[in-house]
């Protein structure tokens, strides 16, 4: 069954963006001897339309644990404009415990969050561009008591994250934040009595990763923390297969289509999803900074 759904010129330029993007990625993961398989919507993608489903908007990449971590450690240091990493270590007050994005700053791409939280507060240090997501995989444990424990100290830390991002938000004046998370300001507060903002980011990414030796079961445990359809067979990751994607390939583990049905159940028959899920505004052709400059101007302009 197609779904007609019409792809503008302007998308177009941001899938190229987010392909030229992905081939430095996959050259600096090949210089360090890092591991990484396409998931998500790029692994649906490269299955069901050897290339981008057509009103995505986004390209997700996973890696083991260890080597996401080292990734995040070295690319920290070695990526020079207009590649930026977007992460704890880079941006103190990055979102995207559950991520981290791989920019050009040469272009523009903004969340929704990124914009209501960052763009709106003034911040004017945070690097914005198109992105591709990497996410890290970890190993489950088997015994369900176990994976309890986990789950609870995982979700412990990313209350605190998240009641942070509510007293930054009531601190700054801002009432367009989840008031959800205002909830959990104590839980930060007990955290950051010992732990920096950083350090509690990277205890939530240890908390997902503590178990080091490899089990039955993987999964993006920072992403939905233990969600069924996102915990995989650890065999199904023991290689990879080269799939088409536009004109170029993505490495696609070797129970993909495993991995798919886990994940999206019937994946042979399209979803068109309501919008585009993540990019919030967008400009292929210009730098992060005079692109936002024109969408505050404007919004600015509108509101008059």
């Amino acid at each position: 069954m197609e779904i007609e759904h019409t792809v503008t010129e302007e998308v177009r330029k941001l899938w190229a963006k987010e392909m030229e993007i992905y081939l430095y990625f996959r050259d600096f993961c090949k210089k360090h001897g890092l591991r990484f398989w396409a998931v998500g919507g790029t692994a649906l993608g490269a299955a069901r339309h050897n290339g981008f489903i057509p009103w995505d908007d986004d390209m997700d990449f996973a890696m083991l644990h260890e080597d996401y971590q080292r990734f995040i450690e070295i690319g920290a240091k070695e990526f020079k404009e207009p590649y930026y990493l977007s992460c704890h270590l880079t941006d103190p007050v990055y979102g995207g415990i559950t991520c981290c994005r791989f920019r050009r700053t040469d272009t523009f791409g903004c969340s929704q969050w990124e914009y209501e939280n960052i763009v709106k507060s003034g911040n004017t240090s945070y690097k914005l561009g198109v992105w591709i997501d990497v996410l890290p995989l970890s190993y489950i444990p088997e015994d369900e008591d176990t994976r309890a424990v986990q789950k609870q100290q995982i979700m412990d830390v990313w209350k605190a994250v998240r009641g942070f991002s509510a007293l930054n938000a009531i601190n700054e004046g801002r009432d367009n934040f989840n008031h959800e998370y205002e909830k959990y300001i104590p839980i930060y507060k007990r955290y950051s009595e010992q732990y920096t903002l950083q350090e509690i980011k990277q205890l939530y990414l240890d908390l997902c990763g503590q178990n080091k030796s490899p089990t039955k079961y993987i999964g993006v445990t920072a992403f939905r923390t233990f969600a069924p359809n996102l915990i995989w067979n650890t065999e199904w990751f023991d290689g990879h297969v080269d799939f088409p994607f536009e004109n170029i390939t993505v490495p696609m583990p070797v129970g993909w289509e495993q991995m798919l049905s886990k994940q999206y159940g019937d994946w042979h028959i399209p979803v068109r999803n309501a919008a585009y899920h993540e990019i919030f505004a967008f400009d292929a052709d210009k730098p992060y900074r005079e692109a936002l400059e024109d969408l505050l101007n404007k919004k600015e302009n509108n509101n008059k």
